[in-house]
């Protein structure tokens, strides 16, 4: 049902008909929860020890804890970033519904994409597919934040415009880093995989949607 008759945002405004977000974000978390669940499941237990016994069988294991390690810190970077971004929505249009579905889409990707590059570490082909699932991440992301911000009535009216203008910058790291680190992997696959383990990083820490939401708390009575 499209219509949210009776409902307000957090300022006590009306809130316009459309979707209620909470079923989108429910739909969000099962996906996130599903895909960082079978990731996982890519790290089998040895079925037989060899000559190095388990320890060195265990060793072996390197690349798909490196890409379990890796991607499940992804898909909390995501998740967090996606849940700070619905705080300011107060509604979600057609539109709307159908990118963030894009934008699972991804998301269910990631556990196949970690697979191939768990299991062949050194193979660029192997590294741009995941470059490539994480690149199509954050374009989406980029995209749903340009459409909430257009003027559409989906996000809190007298949203700071300085914050609209950073979290545009800040999604867009994704977006550059990602095919320079597909091409750094034909070179060095090795580097190619440090630049997919520092990318969440950078998401972490120059994060502004945090400092915000803090200096409102702070803020609050």
């Amino acid at each position: 049902m499209w219509r949210t008759r009776g409902r307000t945002t957090e300022s006590g405004k009306p809130m316009a008909r459309g979707l209620p977000k909470n079923r989108l974000e429910t739909l969000i978390d099962g996906v996130f929860a599903i895909a960082m669940t079978i990731l996982v499941l890519e790290v089998r237990a040895p079925e037989t020890v060899g000559p190095g016994g388990l320890a060195g069988d265990l060793g072996g294991l390197w690349s798909r804890f490196a890409a379990f390690f890796i991607s499940f810190i992804v898909l909390g970077v995501y998740w967090f970033a996606n849940h700070q971004v619905f705080h300011f929505v107060v509604r979600v249009n057609r539109t709307l519904v159908w990118l963030n579905i894009l934008f699972l889409m991804g998301i269910a990707l990631v556990p196949f994409a970690a697979s191939v590059m768990g299991g062949y570490p050194r193979d660029p082909v192997a590294l741009s597919l995941y470059g490539g699932v994480l690149g199509l991440l954050a374009a989406l992301g980029y995209v749903i934040w340009w459409y909430l911000t257009g003027n559409r009535g989906l996000i809190e009216p007298g949203l700071n415009p300085e914050l609209v203008r950073k979290v545009r910058v800040w999604l867009a790291i994704g977006p550059v880093i990602t095919p320079v680190a597909i091409g750094v992997s034909f070179v060095s696959p090795t580097v190619g995989l440090l630049i997919y383990l520092v990318l969440p990083v950078v998401f972490i820490f120059f994060n502004p949607v945090s400092g915000y939401l803090e200096r409102l708390r702070e803020t609050e009575p």
